[in-house]
């Protein structure tokens, strides 16, 4: 005889449903891992009977678990997986001690790696420059505190030129001395007044995105040999970064190669993924080794492995998908553009290609013979022209409108593609980190006039077409981002790109972290709390829809919930 599931009745604060109606109920009861209904507090509590168990909320708020459409979870979970953390490092002194005591459990020899020191990714709030010693430790300061080990305090994409410092177990082991030149391509090999290398570098040093053949092959190459158990351990962590910013769901849809895609079935056939993912093959990666590995075969392969992956039944964990990524952001100089602009080092360009057109449209050819679902990660104004245009001879033999590709990125999108895609049935997204943390950067490189396509969300909204938001390199807080999504505020430059066509509403924004993202993941039964849908919800510290826009960011995540149970607990309910 099966047991009926527990009822739990939430109350004491608003419940966002995100229905059709958009409504705003009293309380919610959930049974099992389902929702059972939403409305007034009498009705509710008579609902779930005497028995239900019982959450006052006490004036917080219940919203839909969030969905993030551009997380990399498991990426920036790898990156922290191996590292010392000196995110909120206060000084050297602070950096010291977390140093000391990693060598004194790593075993003598081995790499002590740390992350960098601020606020990842952009680096502009809080870096290093904020240190009250306004500098990295030199090779000999890192030497005194961990001289039987190689040190690297790294340097993480996208700000570039950047800085890294290393100790002196670190430089021979990588064989970097004193005859090195002062600058190597874009990276610069600080030396004092005797000529000595200090273990400071500066300028190409990012661990990805990054374009220096000598920092990729004579650094990156000999250090990073990332294994599929790395890739699994990131997946663990980057869900519980997840279940933290009150995220139940995420698409991970940009630089997932074949590993890991692996690493998230590991997790998932271990029993142990706490949140829903939709992830999408890379058809061509080259955020991590600058396309080195990208040849006609190899993206020909990729689409073939796509197709083989896909599986969308499951209730945790689907595969559906083919991505392709046609350049880079614009800090390391990648972005494809119109016209010149310089690069960090000062020198004229037009943005690194990465797919040539005959892969592309071969990429498209397959995906509509094969029922691959694409998803382009088109960045510039050329690049939604060009795939347009290779799109449009096949438009006469197949219905795009009825696939539902998506279009990722658009930092600089025109009127009619934003048009023509809303036609074609495409999904759009996008994320404001591109203006808070790259907006000062492309005023100052690409001048005011190209500011006018800077990731026109309200335009996008505008359009028709179902529009998704997503974090990719920060502000961690999905709170923010729906902030930005009204403000556009450019960080640190005291200035915000706002108005219509760029700024949404409160409720836009909010839709675009939940019920146009389960759409854009053709998952049904989440995104809203609705009678039958995955009891999947977040309780957080006041109301996203009414409270100040200032006070917005400062929202916190008091409870998460998949599936009927609680992923990520303050314990202060």
């Amino acid at each position: 005889m099966t047991m009926p599931a527990l009822r739990t009745l939430i109350h004491g604060g608003p419940v966002l449903s995100q229905n059709e109606r958009r409504e705003t109920h009293e309380a919610i009861v959930l049974e099992g891992d389902m929702i059972l209904a939403t409305g007034a507090l009498d009705d509710m509590r008579s609902l779930a009977g005497s028995s239900a168990r019982q959450i006052d909320i006490e004036g917080a708020c219940v919203l839909p678990g969030l969905i993030d459409n551009h997380p990399h979870f498991l990426h920036f979970g790898s990156f922290d997986v191996p590292c010392i953390k000196l995110y909120d490092a206060r000084n050297h002194a602070d950096i010291f001690a977390r140093i000391r005591e990693g060598a004194a459990v790593i075993p003598r020899g081995e790499w002590i790696l740390t992350t960098p020191v601020g606020e990842p990714h952009y680096f502009i709030r809080r870096s290093w420059r904020d240190l009250p010693e306004g500098r990295l430790p030199n090779r000999w300061e890192l030497d005194a505190v961990a001289p039987d080990h190689p040190v690297w305090i790294q340097a993480y994409a996208p700000v570039t030129p950047n800085v890294c410092a290393m100790n002196s177990r670190a430089l021979q082991l990588l064989g970097i001395g004193r005859d090195l030149p002062d600058q190597v391509d874009n990276v610069t090999i600080e030396k004092n007044a005797d000529g000595e290398l200090t273990g400071i570098f500066t300028g190409g040093v990012t661990n990805y995105y990054n374009s220096s053949p000598f920092w990729l092959g004579h650094v990156a190459a000999q250090v990073f040999r990332p294994t599929d158990d790395l890739w699994y351990r990131g997946a663990l962590a980057g869900q519980l970064t997840a279940a933290g910013r009150g995220v139940t769901a995420a698409y991970e849809g940009h630089a997932m190669d074949a590993a890991h895609i692996a690493a998230y079935q590991r997790v998932r056939d271990a029993n142990n993924l706490r949140m829903r993912v939709l992830a999408t093959l890379e058809g061509a990666q080259h955020a991590f080794d600058f396309g080195m590995g990208i040849t006609e075969a190899s993206v020909r392969a990729n689409c073939g492995l796509a197709a083989s992956l896909i599986q969308t039944s499951d209730p945790l964990y689907r595969v559906n998908g083919l991505s392709l990524c046609p350049s880079g952001p614009g800090w390391p100089g990648i972005l494809r553009t119109d016209g010149e602009y310089k690069d960090p080092c000062g020198r004229p360009t037009k943005g690194h290609a990465f797919l040539t057109q005959a892969m592309i449209r071969d990429t498209i050819e397959y995906c509509l013979k094969n029922n691959v679902r694409l998803n382009m990660l088109n960045c510039s104004r050329p690049e939604h022209r060009e795939f347009l245009a290779l799109l449009e001879p096949f438009l006469d033999q197949w219905d795009v409108r009825t696939r539902e590709w998506v279009i990722q990125h658009s930092i600089f999108i025109e009127d009619e593609p934003i048009k023509r895609y809303a036609e074609l049935k495409f999904h759009l997204t996008s994320t404001v980190s591109f203006c808070w943390g790259k907006g000062a950067m492309y005023q100052e490189r690409l001048g005011e006039e190209a500011l006018k396509y800077l990731v026109p969300i309200g335009k996008m909204f505008d359009s028709g077409a179902n529009v998704g938001l997503g974090s990719d390199w920060g502000p961690a807080s999905s709170f923010e981002h729906m902030a930005l999504a009204e403000t556009r505020e450019f960080a640190g430059a005291g200035r915000r790109h706002d108005g219509p066509g760029y700024s949404i509403n409160r409720q836009q924004a909010l839709d675009g972290w939940t019920v146009n993202n389960a759409k854009l993941m053709q998952w049904e039964g989440i995104g809203a709390l609705k009678p039958g849908y995955k009891a999947d919800l977040a309780i957080v510290d006041r109301n996203p829809q009414t409270c100040n826009v200032g006070d917005l960011p400062k929202t916190l995540v008091l409870r998460t919930v998949l599936g009927g149970k609680d992923i990520f607990d303050t314990n202060t309910l």
